[in-house]
């Protein structure tokens, strides 16, 4: 019992402590964007399906909010009252927290998200145990950007940075494995007293985790720009409307992403859509299946005519769906 109470006295303690959070309350038609990604308040007014949808389920004042928040009850029990709780700006421990990870309208247009890093003078294997048990996990920036005149072969465009690691893990929770397909504006400073900073625009590289304890040991960011190939994961969409897949039929991955290009100024997908519709037990899924927004392609390295999604598969019963709506077909 005694460690419980120590253990609750210091999460109450720790989290009281994270001064940095900022706190709104918002409605959902006034900023769109922080209840879904990329979406502006054009495109609400293109639409009005979607405004009336965000008004029934989010309604009026509803506060888009990220993080764990501990009752109050609990924390007066552990002898923290609502003084103990007050933020500089006079908000109160519990109100609604921002979206930290959100940018501005032009970003949010661009599905993009922003994260935010630090220099680093710390190098070896000594000096990075030691950001990381501080929650600092070590990494760089490197890559080419011909917009900006860097070449990748000059060792000096490598940067050395230490991230926070609740930004890293902020954006995993919310991505997990996507986190790497995403393209991000990432926020350098010179240091914590640092407040203007440059930014970068980036794809997350080389995430690297312990191999027992799962914790993020290692991330790297690459320099992004138009003409830069990106790895898109595929989804598959209408799988109701696959006579294999609707029963007990499956798809074999081969490929789970798709190199593709980006063009300046479109937004970025997060995933591509595969259509499902009309799948049969057997079938071999290529390219020609995948929907490509419009501004968005396969590169060069991706051969339509060998690159294979995978083959469909099942049991019996995805195989007599096949047979069966074949025979329907011929009798018609």
């Amino acid at each position: 019992m005694a460690s419980l109470r120590t253990s609750s006295r210091w999460i109450a303690r720790h989290l009281a402590s994270r001064r940095s959070l900022r706190y709104s309350s918002t409605d959902a038609l006034d900023e769109p964007g922080k209840f879904v990604s990329g979406l502006t308040k054009e495109k609400l007014q293109e639409n009005p399906g979607i405004a009336e949808f965000l008004k029934s389920n989010f309604g009026e004042g509803a506060a888009a909010q990220d993080g764990v928040t501990i009752p109050l009850e609990v924390l007066k029990e552990y002898g923290y009252d609502e003084s103990d709780l007050a933020a500089p700006d006079g908000k109160q421990y519990g109100d609604p927290r921002e979206d930290k990870g959100m940018g501005n309208e032009e970003q949010q247009a661009l599905n993009i998200r922003k994260v935010a890093t630090f220099l680093r003078e710390e190098q070896g294997t000594p000096a990075c145990d030691g950001l990381r048990e501080n929650f600092w996990i070590p990494g760089m920036l490197y890559g080419s950007d011909p917009t900006q005149g860097i070449i990748s072969t000059d060792k000096s465009t490598r940067v050395m940075l230490k991230t926070p690691w609740a930004e890293l893990q902020r954006e995993l929770d919310r991505y997990h494995r996507r986190f790497e397909s995403r393209v991000y504006d990432l926020t350098i400073y010179e240091d914590e007293s640092d407040v203007d900073g440059r930014t970068v625009r980036v794809l997350p590289r080389d995430v690297q985790r312990h191999p027992v304890q799962g914790k993020i040991y290692c991330a790297n960011f690459l320099r992004y720009h138009a003409g830069r190939p990106i790895k898109l994961p595929i989804v598959y969409i209408n799988k109701e409307e696959s006579p294999a897949l609707k029963r007990d039929g499956y798809i074999i991955p081969v490929n789970k992403h798709v190199e593709c290009l980006v063009e300046e100024g479109v937004p970025i997908p997060e995933a591509l859509e595969l259509e499902c519709s009309g799948l049969k037990l057997k079938d071999v899924i290529r390219l020609d299946r995948i929907i490509f927004p419009d501004g968005v392609r396969a590169s060069r390295r991706v051969n339509p005519e060998t690159f294979v999604v995978g083959p469909v598969a099942g049991g019996r019963g995805g195989a007599t769906a096949a047979d069966g709506e074949g025979a329907e077909d011929q009798a018609a």
